[in-house]
């Protein structure tokens, strides 16, 4: 069987941006703030150009969670062979019994609000970070920014649990 389109936006979402690029981009920020690294184009250019690319990814955890039961549920192997060759009714009352035994064997609710939470977490830090970086007058600046390493410190870890919730769903359709 093929990889779920869902998994393949999964993966797109939370290993290639939000793990490789984007907290790779925060902790480095971070570190720089501490002292710990020297880049020049990241403190010019973070708050402005990495940073508000949270807004930009944050959907794509709406829509996945969206549509996490209905694309990953076993009920969609009635969609190719051999299920699919069974008769309407059959794939219909035999799809929602999979189905409602996948929901009661699995923690697929757990999942799906462990993330849910997360997320607004995650959005509630950037708020908090949004909004102190309006007060400040120098967004380009680490030694200016430095008042602010805490908040920055709380979006990362809030990034990193949505992260890790994202991580527990299942990555294939399964029966058992």
């Amino acid at each position: 069987m093929s990889v779920p389109v869902w998994q393949h936006r999964r993966g797109h979402f939370n290993h290639d941006w939000l793990k490789n690029q984007f907290l790779l981009a925060l902790g480095n920020f971070i570190n720089l703030l501490d002292d710990l690294i020297e880049n020049e184009e990241l403190e010019s250019s973070f708050v402005a150009v990495v940073l508000p690319q949270w807004e930009e990814h944050r959907h794509e955890v709406i829509y996945l969670l969206a549509d996490f039961e209905r694309e990953m549920s076993p009920r969609t192997l009635f969609q190719t062979s051999p299920l699919a060759r069974c008769d309407q009714d059959t794939q219909q009352w035999l799809g929602d019994i999979v189905h409602t035994l996948w929901l009661v064997k699995h923690p697929i609710q757990n999942c799906l609000q462990e993330a849910s939470t997360r997320l607004c977490e995650a959005d509630e830090a950037y708020e908090c970070l949004q909004t102190e970086l309006k007060r400040c007058s120098n967004t380009r600046s680490a030694s200016a920014l430095r008042p602010l390493r805490s908040l920055f410190v709380d979006f990362y870890r809030a990034c990193q649990k949505l992260a890790k919730a994202i991580e527990q769903f299942p990555s294939d359709v399964r029966i058992t």
